[in-house]
């Protein structure tokens, strides 16, 4: 792990509200857990410069956030007011975070994921096509080269790097739902194969692929640097390093760590279950993906950067997302960003 302040956050100028907010949804979670479910959906969504499913009242991120946690407070509190018929939880998708077996935390990430990726429909995975498009650091980073989708999941984004001119695309991960469903597919795909592996002992020989690509997966993992150490071991000298990360600092950070935390308390199958009744769509998992995968490590730039330099790799590069939600075209577009969306997100293009 990395040895940062684990919550060295840019707090807004009134964290006090945001405290007391989640400090009511604890007691909202024992009397009415599918009303969290509501409050959190409509609060982690705001915490985006851009929502393209609902579009904001109020275009201004600073003012729409402290808007809406005031709102959200009076709501919370005439909620606890009403009756409650103290329904007992199904305990079947809780996670003790104190848990330290290995292998049980890989696979309730796994649980975590797989169900999403089950609901994606074709259209949902052509979508990684065009995500990949406006992210890509080099325009043909992928064409005529062997890739590593290190942590694939369902397997989207590898086919996508097929598709953007890849010669040869391996995905390997550690959740058998995940790779099913890849399979089921994306497996009459030419040149494009998945494989059971974990990203932190990748069962790859030392510069086996010309481009690794690790899209927010060792975050998700007991160890980021080993993680880090691997996507560098498999990749060629001279070749390329897609990185992605959740970073710190601002609202944003701090609140998707009171979600993991505060989710914990409502079962999995609710959240699914409500979240399908508002008729979310089925590519839009922003909000299971943080409420409920056992492990969320936010690390510094200035970490990451310094533990790649140790690898010896020759180049690190930062780059930008080019989607309006992505977090750092938000911090170029508004003023003071800093305070909502902290260091933004990690996304490296590393040369070994």
């Amino acid at each position: 792990m990395f040895k940062t302040k684990k919550y060295n956050y840019i707090y807004p100028k009134d964290k006090s509200n945001i405290k007391r907010l989640f400090n009511l949804l604890e007691k909202l979670s024992i009397k009415h857990p599918y009303l969290v479910i509501l409050v959190l959906h409509e609060y982690y969504r705001c915490l985006y410069s851009y929502d393209p499913y609902i579009k904001f009242k109020i275009s201004n991120p600073s003012k729409r956030i402290d808007v809406l946690v005031h709102k959200l407070i009076d709501f919370v509190s005439l909620s606890l007011e009403m009756g409650s018929y103290n329904i007992k939880l199904n305990k079947s998708f809780f996670f003790d975070n104190k848990d330290k077996n290995l292998e049980e935390i890989k696979k309730r990430t796994g649980n975590v994921y797989g169900p999403l990726w089950k609901r994606f429909k074709k259209i949902n995975n052509l979508e990684a096509i065009k995500l990949l498009k406006n992210r890509l650091p080099i325009k043909d980073l992928f064409k005529n080269k062997s890739v590593l989708d290190a942590g694939c999941g369902g397997g989207r984004y590898s086919y996508a790097i097929r598709k953007l001119g890849a010669k040869k695309v391996m995905g390997v991960d550690y959740g058998d739902l995940g790779l099913k469903i890849a399979r089921a597919n994306y497996g009459k795909t030419k040149n494009l194969s998945f494989k059971k592996g974990n990203v932190l002992n990748l069962p790859f020989k030392n510069n086996s692929f010309d481009v690794v690509f690790s899209n927010g997966v060792i975050h998700h993992t007991t160890n980021v640097k080993k993680g880090l150490s691997e996507l560098v071991r498999v990749c060629k000298t001279g070749g390329n390093i897609w990185l992605y990360l959740y970073s710190t600092g601002g609202i944003f950070w701090y609140s998707r760590y009171l979600m993991n935390k505060l989710m914990k308390k409502i079962p999995y199958s609710l959240s699914q279950q409500f979240l399908k009744i508002i008729k979310m769509p089925d590519n839009r998992f922003i909000f299971m993906d943080n409420w409920y995968v056992p492990i969320e490590e936010h690390c510094s730039h200035k970490d990451v950067y310094t533990y790649l330099k140790k690898l010896n790799v020759s180049k690190v590069e930062k780059f930008v997302g080019k989607n309006k939600f992505d977090l750092d075209y938000s911090l170029k577009k508004y003023k003071n960003s800093k305070n909502i969306w902290g260091e933004g997100e990690i996304r490296f293009l590393i040369r070994k």
